[in-house]
């Protein structure tokens, strides 16, 4: 509960009148006239009107009050920011060349939105003829799924064995130049990754992929510059240098992506396999806008063209005496500017630029000349549906054309104060340091980068020695999260790394921490299920095994469909009652439960370990 917030405007301009006038026999005996005519009384009207507008005031919280707060505790409104889109360039015929910040432009109605590249890349005259999933003897063709929007296929197959390979044909052999393939992963069915504060994600991926080239009847390494996908695991680009000599093999030249080690917690599947993609932020440079002429007065203002400007993306620049250009520092306000401080403040509201007044910041002399450099976008403006036709003309690359086959994403507009205030707020309730059980699931929870399901913080819990309870340990069990069902979430040391990485930074000094996957209890039942009449015993069965899956599954399962709860035991009279409420069964009997892995028995009941949960086996359900 917040503190009440008091009252301070709490009197009238007549209640401070009629308070002055009660003093005056006390301080003043002498003064008798009262009346409204005498002069001292006009001063005390004066004196209480000034007093009113002063309590006023101090009554109220401004928003300079609440961006000086802001500033206090670490935050600030976000300017607009700017969306992101992936252009894939068309009919290339030869080698071009793409600059970082080129401008690619478009039209979305009557407007012209324009993008800038964020990276230096070049275009290649080669087309992606063929795109093929190899594991074991088996062989998937996804060239079609490749070239169509929305549907996608898996990398490596449904279940990513060792060894399985995606393979990539060219028409043509690949220059020995720098070349990025564009990788699109499905992620629509999946929550968003994990995120704290402003962290950035430190992810490393459970699973190791290798790329190859075919060249003299083998398979040889490719030389990868980087792998921004993490081996799959998230869209990106695969960056690396085109091979001497290439084997044709089926009419095509061929590189290939081998899974050699690991695993994936998410199997990854593909929208789009892309050549001659860059990615570009719509943002729009602009160079020496001319402002004006100083004046050499105080608090000169100078207002931008183009709003909103993106970020700290300014620079301001006053000619001098000597004709030289010298650029002026950005600051918050002129509190602590002296009079030679050649400081300037920004408005970014108003896109408006304020130099001091001689005593707080310098001030731009007469005739002196301003000029800025800044970067404009049009914040959620800028994103724009798939499909829209870019071109690049000049710049040395020639004209290029292209589309964007995602919408761009990403933009947002000027943060509002008040949204600047509600992000405070949730950002004070968000715990950046582990002290409960609590704290270390929610900081596991939103580890950066990954996507973890289910976290169980177990103090005093040592992984080595079970049974004794060891001061200053703290043990979290971590669930991946998976896609379908049926699947059992198992996490890569990788992925459990990645997880202990992030509660290391936010743990206490005197606690040790061990992060680990969930064992897991394959829980089977037998049961004879009577039926009421007309009730199709087929039907029936299927009904059973899919209530008893969806109880005993660790992500969906449980009393109240959230996930089987770490270390709860598994009881016959719950599985009855299970059994008894599937449509069609009249009653139940001959219940007995059979489990596989660390259990114990108690009676009916089977117990599993704190660090466990179950999933489902195979039921044997009678049906006389």
């Amino acid at each position: 509960m917040g503190l009440p917030i008091p009252n301070l405007d709490d009197k009238t301009f007549d209640e401070i009148i009629k308070e002055a006038r009660s003093l005056i026999a006390r301080y003043s005996p002498g003064w008798t006239d009262h009346n409204v005519h005498d002069p001292g009384i006009t001063f005390i009207e004066l004196f209480a009107w000034l007093a009113e507008m002063q309590i006023y005031r101090l009554n109220r919280i401004t928003d300079t009050n609440y961006r000086k707060f802001l500033k206090l505790v670490g935050f600030s409104p976000f300017s607009a920011r700017p969306a992101k889109v992936d252009i894939t360039f068309e009919k290339i015929t030869i080698d071009k060349g793409i600059d970082a910040g080129t401008q690619v432009m478009t039209q979305v109605g009557t407007e012209n939105i324009v993008f800038e590249a964020d990276e230096e890349y070049a275009v290649i005259p080669v087309v992606l003829k063929s795109v093929r999933t190899n594991f074991g003897t088996v062989t998937i063709d996804n060239t079609e799924a490749n070239e169509k929007d929305d549907v996608y296929f898996a990398a490596f197959g449904g279940q990513a064995p060792l060894g399985a390979t995606l393979s990539l044909g060219f028409d043509t052999q690949l220059p020995e130049k720098e070349i990025s393939l564009t990788i699109d992963l499905f992620e629509d069915d999946l929550p968003s990754p994990g995120t704290h504060g402003e962290e950035p994600a430190e992810v490393f991926p459970s699973a190791e992929v290798v790329w190859e080239y075919l060249s003299g009847g083998t398979w040889k390494a490719l030389a990868l510059k980087s792998d921004t996908t993490s081996a799959l695991t998230q869209s990106g680009r695969v960056n690396f240098t085109g091979p001497v000599s290439m084997d044709k093999k089926d009419g095509l030249y061929w590189v290939r992506g081998r899974l050699v080690k690991g695993g994936y917690e998410i199997i990854p599947e593909i929208n789009r396999i892309l050549l001659n993609t860059i990615s570009a932020t719509q943002i729009e440079t602009i160079r020496n806008e001319e402002l004006g002429e100083g004046t050499g007065m105080p608090d000169q203002r100078f207002s931008l063209d183009k709003a909103p400007v993106t970020g700290a993306c300014l620079a301001v620049e006053v000619q001098n005496e000597d004709k030289k250009w010298v650029e002026w520092l950005q600051v918050d306000c002129f509190e602590s500017s002296g009079p030679d401080d050649i400081h300037y403040t920004f408005h970014p509201d108003k896109s408006e630029i304020t130099f001091g007044n001689g005593l707080n910041g310098s001030v731009p002399g007469e005739s002196q000349k301003i000029r800025a450099l800044y970067k404009t976008t049009l914040g959620a403006g800028g994103n724009i549906p798939k499909g829209q036709n870019f071109e690049i003309s000049g710049g040395g690359s020639g004209k290029l054309t292209g589309k964007n086959l995602r919408r761009a994403s990403s933009g947002k507009n000027a943060e509002s104060l008040e949204d600047a205030i509600d992000r405070a707020r949730k950002d004070f309730r968000t715990p950046y340091r582990a002290l409960t059980s609590g704290d270390y699931e929610q900081l596991a929870l939103s580890t950066p980068g990954v996507r973890v399901a289910r976290a169980k913080a177990i103090p005093f819990y040592h992984p080595d020695y079970p049974c004794i309870p060891i001061p200053g340990i703290v043990s979290v069990v971590v669930v991946p999260y998976t896609r379908g069902d049926g699947i059992m979430p198992i996490p890569g040391n990788p992925f459990l790394h990645t997880v202990l990485n992030h509660l290391e930074r936010h743990r206490i000094v005197t606690t040790s921490i061990f992060v680990s996957g969930p064992e897991f209890v394959k829980i089977s039942v037998k049961a004879r299920a009577f039926l009421k009449k007309n009730v199709s015993p087929i039907e029936a069965k299927k009904h059973i095994d899919a209530a008893l899956k969806e109880f005993l599954d660790p992500l969906k399962g449980g009393e109240h469909g959230d996930g089987w709860p770490f270390g709860r035991s598994v009881f016959l009279s719950e599985i009855y009652q299970i059994i008894d409420t599937v449509e069609g069964v009249d009653y139940v009997t001959g219940v007995s439960l059979n489990a596989e892995g660390k259990y114990e028995k108690a009676g009916d009941a089977i117990k599993i370990p704190p660090v466990a949960l179950v999933f489902s086996g195979d039921h044997a359900i009678e049906i006389p």
